[in-house]
C-alpha cells in the first residue's frame, strides 16, 4: 500500500464509503452493509478497508420493498444479515475507530462514493459519531 501512516489534511484523505439498506427511507428503512475504503488525495490505498454485514431484524427484512427483496435475496445479503453478530452499535465503533487510524484529526477526512448523498443520510441517522468525524464536504 501507498500510504503507511495516518493522513493528515494535506495528503488529502478520502474516506469512500458503499452502504446497503433495506429501502432508501432513512426514517424507516435500516443500514444492513457498509463497506470503507480510505485513500490519501492520489486516490493511492492505505490497506484493504474494512466491510460489515449489520445483524438485522427478521421483521425489518420482510418490510423491504420488491426491489430490496430480491437484491438483497439474490446476492445473499439477507440471509447474512440474519446470521450476522456485529450489531449496528458495534460496526460504528469499529468503522469510526477504523477511520480515526488513518484519519485521526477531526474534520480532515472527505465523505465520497458513488451514491455517497443516500449513504451519508443513512450514516447520519444510525452513525452520526462516524459523519460528525468527517469534514462536511463529500464527493
Amino acid at each position: 500500500m501507498a500510504t503507511p501512516a495516518p493522513l493528515n489534511f494535506q495528503l488529502g484523505p478520502i474516506v469512500w464509503v458503499d452502504c446497503e439498506m433495506t429501502g432508501l427511507d432513512p426514517k424507516k428503512d435500516k443500514l444492513l452493509e457498509i463497506a470503507i475504503l480510505i485513500t490519501n488525495g492520489n486516490l493511492e490505498l492505505v490497506d484493504d478497508g474494512l466491510e460489515f454485514v449489520i445483524k438485522a431484524d427478521k421483521s425489518a427484512l420482510e418490510n423491504m420493498d420488491e426491489w430490496c427483496t430480491t437484491q438483497h435475496g439474490q446476492s445473499g445479503l439477507t440471509r447474512a444479515c440474519l446470521a450476522s453478530p456485529y450489531t449496528k452499535d458495534y460496526v460504528s465503533n469499529a468503522v469510526l475507530q477504523y477511520i480515526k487510524k488513518w484519519v485521526p484529526e477531526q474534520r480532515t477526512g472527505v465523505l465520497a462514493g458513488n451514491s455517497v448523498h443516500v449513504d451519508r443520510t443513512f450514516l447520519s441517522a444510525e452513525m452520526p459519531e462516524v459523519v460528525d468525524w468527517l469534514h462536511y464536504r463529500y464527493v
